[in-house]
């Protein structure tokens, strides 16, 4: 049995794969042919479109009344995307955070995973918090489109080359991403349930690992390709973007199938608190204009495998208050 769900589980990621990157080349010949700019590109369509993993495997887990994995493939995914996918990129080709309207995009992508983490703390994930999210998204994307719609940089040649691309093959190729990723999603969603039952690991467990790191593979391969390509908005848009939508998009529609008043401790004393800090890392990163190098890429892997031991380790903060509160409540007077 563990064979056959690793099995599973590897065949799932290749579909994933193999889809998102059909999708994306897809969406990206059809947007520089619309000649929009590189970091709504990243953000909109290459961000957005490597997170429709994340997205259907979070609602086919919420729909079989899975709500731990739904919800630890979102933040788990979010940590993975800026400590994983932006770091591993960085060591190939550094990204520049100097694009315009990066600041602003980091900034609402900042306040997006505060209103995750204050919501689920102190309301829980509701109908109406899903619907709030939903609209939130789509006021972010009008809003997006209308600013940054018009691409003023000049067209490189790998984008001349994707502008030649027949309309047929586009076509195509947004067909494979759209059918391959339910497959893929379906196949790993399975290969993850089924591995965590023979290693007798929790739902959540599996949502912020396994699953979080497969649905993560589209966002890699994509940063990858545009680092070679030093295409630095694209990939910083990608991560930005593609957390955004993981919370407001994949999270709002899990919150109205599979509304929860309260989440789970492993996510409220841990794996929300590092998504923060994950978040607040890049956010001063881009607004201090640092370039995301060799020496930053290897902090931020470092800080994924800390992640790794804490989850492991079944690290808390919940109890870093009362260290600070309890010894003041009993000093002498």
């Amino acid at each position: 049995m563990l064979t056959g769900a690793i099995v599973v589980l590897i065949a799932g990621f290749a579909v994933l794969l193999y889809s998102a990157d059909c999708l994306v080349r897809g969406a990206l010949s059809a947007a520089y042919k619309a000649n929009v700019s590189p970091l709504l590109v990243g953000i909109v369509i290459v961000g957005f479109g490597t997170s429709l993993p994340e997205f259907i495997i979070s609602v086919q887990a919420a729909s079989n009344d899975r709500a731990g994995l739904a919800h630890g493939n979102i933040i788990g995914s979010n940590i993975a995307n800026i400590f994983l996918v932006l770091a591993l990129p960085a060591l190939i080709f550094p990204i520049v955070t100097t694009a315009p309207r990066m600041r602003v995009t980091a900034f609402f992508m900042l306040a997006c995973t505060a209103a995750w983490i204050g919501i689920s703390l102190f309301f829980g994930l509701t109908q109406w918090v899903g619907i709030a999210f939903i609209v939130a998204l789509v006021v972010y994307l009008l809003v997006s489109w209308s600013i940054a719609r018009k691409d003023m940089t000049e067209d490189t040649k790998e984008e001349l080359e994707m502008m030649k691309k027949p309309m047929w093959r586009m076509i195509m190729l947004i067909l494979i991403g759209i059918v391959g990723l339910p497959l893929g999603s379906h196949m790993l969603l399975d290969g993850g349930i089924s591995l965590g039952a023979e290693l007798n690991a929790s739902q959540t467990i599996v949502g912020l690992t396994v699953l979080a790191l497969g649905s993560s593979l589209p966002e890699l391969g994509a940063c990858v390709a545009a680092a070679v390509r030093k295409q630095s908005d694209v990939a910083m848009g990608n991560v930005l973007g593609s957390n955004i939508f993981n919370i407001l998009g994949a999270g709002g529609v899990v919150a109205i199938l599979a509304p929860r008043e309260v989440l789970s401790p492993e996510f409220t004393a841990f794996s929300n608190w590092a998504m923060a800090g994950a978040a607040v890392l890049v956010t001063l990163v881009i607004f201090a204009r640092r370039r995301i190098g060799i020496g930053t890429g290897l902090v931020f892997l470092a800080l994924y495998v800390v992640y790794l031991a804490g989850l492991y380790n079944n690290w808390s903060f919940e109890g870093i208050g009362d260290l600070i509160i309890e010894p003041a409540a009993h000093s002498p007077t």
